[in-house]
């Protein structure tokens, strides 16, 4: 059986280049995970909550800029 180091260690590698949709579902198993851990490895399941945090915004945050860009360049080849 693993431990939980490896568990989470091996969440973190794949958080790297996951989707969104992946990013929240490791964001849910850490935190049903989490009340079991040791107080060691529950700091390491909150410095990876966190960097999931910063993951999910990063993508959302370009996800949203590409959409609106994507809705300006209509409105500009419009007026040309």
């Amino acid at each position: 059986m693993r431990t939980a180091t490896e568990i989470l260690n091996a969440i973190e590698a794949r958080a790297q280049r996951a989707i969104v949709q992946e990013l929240r579902l490791m964001k849910k198993e850490v935190l049903q995970l989490r009340p079991s851990l040791s107080p060691e490895d529950q700091e390491h399941a909150d410095a990876l909550l966190l960097k999931l945090d910063r993951l999910l915004s990063d993508q959302v945050v370009v996800a949203t800029e590409a959409g609106v860009l994507a809705q300006g360049f209509p409105a500009v080849a419009q007026a040309a």
